[in-house]
């Protein structure tokens, strides 16, 4: 009877293993450390400010905060200064993210060909993105100094034409702030685009060639198609950090002139810490909340063009 039990149709059942066992063996020992981990760097962070907004905390007052619920939300959507700052943001992002992808594409296109000094090239053009942000900003800053202190202006100067206001006239400092951001970050999508680049099979890029197809039409109907997917992640990512630019703001024009600089990332810095504000901590995690919901809003329009749009159809 006991062997009729341990035997099925001629198949031996394995012995049950307690709990502890089964968990050890499976995969979510090897993943838990990771979650934990996932969670104390991100998602309590993220939760902490979701409960920071519904309240009052200040600098002054960090260990004596009430619940005031949506009152701070209330308060920015009363507040024109944050109009102006959401309607800049959206303008900094709308002009940065493709300018970006263009040049950065352009540039992994150039950087993979068969070019003499290929490698050098690819590290110049790194440069820029692996120093610091608040190096970058102190740069530019002075070479867009307006007196004749400033590099660029120095030799228009020299060379008997009129200097810019970089950064007094609300025109060129939003142009300015946008150009140094596409500088210091156009690496990323080179080097982004540049890896899916040399992942496409040669041999229908090969096969195109004895067709007869030029450059042109094996980009436009080649290499775009297989490289969709991929650059719809890469300009996820590049929103993503476009919209949270702070440092270099804060270096070239400290949202000047008047709010016209101003992004989001910069406002919730300069509700919180800066020497004039009162310490608005509750305040600067409603507008950091209201950030999250915009960067989600445009990740999901991405994935919904980019991402799923195959598995859609």
């Amino acid at each position: 009877m006991n062997h009729m039990s341990a035997t099925r149709n001629g198949v031996h059942s394995k012995p049950q293993r307690n709990p502890l066992e089964r968990f050890v063996s499976s995969p979510w020992a090897f993943i838990l450390p990771g979650l934990v981990l996932y969670g104390i760097i991100g998602l309590y962070p993220l939760f902490s400010q979701f409960y920071f907004a519904l309240t009052d905390m200040q600098i002054a007052t960090i260990n004596d905060a009430n619940f005031v619920g949506l009152r701070n939300f209330t308060d920015l959507a009363r507040d024109p200064q944050t109009r102006e700052v959401i309607g800049f943001t959206v303008i900094f992002v709308a002009f940065s993210v493709p300018l970006q992808f263009l040049c950065g594409f352009g540039l992994a296109l150039l950087l993979n060909q068969n070019l003499i000094g290929r490698l050098a090239y690819r590290l110049a053009a790194l440069t820029p993105w692996v120093i610091s942000s608040v190096i970058i900003g102190l740069m530019w800053r002075l070479l867009l100094h307006e007196s004749n202190a400033g590099a660029i202006n120095a030799m228009l100067n020299a060379l008997n034409l009129p200097t810019v206001a970089w950064f007094s006239d609300p025109i060129t400092a939003r142009v300015s702030v946008i150009f140094v951001n596409v500088w210091r970050s156009v690496a990323f999508t080179m080097v982004f685009m540049l890896g899916g680049l040399q992942t496409l099979p040669k041999d229908v890029l090969e096969a195109a060639t004895v067709d007869g197809a030029n450059a042109w039409q094996k980009l436009i109907r080649i290499k775009l198609p297989m490289l969709k997917t991929i650059a719809g992640l890469n300009l996820i990512y590049i929103s993503i950090a476009t919209f949270q630019v702070m440092e270099t703001i804060l270096v070239l024009t400290q949202g000047g002139p008047g709010r016209a600089t101003s992004t989001l990332g910069y406002r919730m810095y300069e509700l919180a810490f800066t020497p004039f504000s009162p310490g608005f901590l509750g305040r600067s995690a409603a507008l950091g909340v209201i950030l999250f919901v915009i960067i989600s809003v445009f990740a999901l329009t991405y994935m919904r063009m980019f991402l799923l749009q195959k598995d859609a159809s």
